[in-house]
């Protein structure tokens, strides 16, 4: 914990316990940021959705329910492909889009940082 709060890095290491805990907010941070996104359509009555035939606006589920639905698609499509189980339609699929290539980025531009700060630092 001490090394976090100092954003020290771990002697011999390119990791910084910092970046790590950092990249874990952004996630999760993005993660609720879509899955915001996917419920307010919900909520508009917007088709983003659907479990098997059905669109997640019109299933009669609680309140709860679609906010877990739409945090387990947003956390699975932005650090994986996606399951299946729920699938993306009309404006859905490209805001799955995006996520998904923002999921694929976010590791590259961690690392490539990690790197240069490793650099600049051993230069010093």
């Amino acid at each position: 914990m001490v090394s976090l709060m100092k954003r020290t890095r771990i002697p011999g290491s390119l990791l910084s316990v910092y970046k790590m805990f950092l990249l874990f907010i952004v996630y999760v941070t993005m993660i609720v940021a879509f899955g915001s996104m996917y419920l307010s359509l919900i909520i508009l009555d917007i088709p983003v959705l659907q479990e098997g035939q059905v669109d997640l606006a019109h299933m009669t589920l609680s309140p709860l329910s679609k906010v877990q639905s739409v945090l387990y698609f947003s956390a699975v499509t932005l650090l994986s492909v996606g399951y299946g189980d729920l699938t993306p339609i009309g404006i859905g699929r490209w805001i799955a889009i995006i996520e998904a290539l923002i999921g694929y980025l976010m590791p590259a531009a961690f690392f490539v940082t990690t790197i240069v700060d490793y650099r600049e630092s051993s230069k010093l």
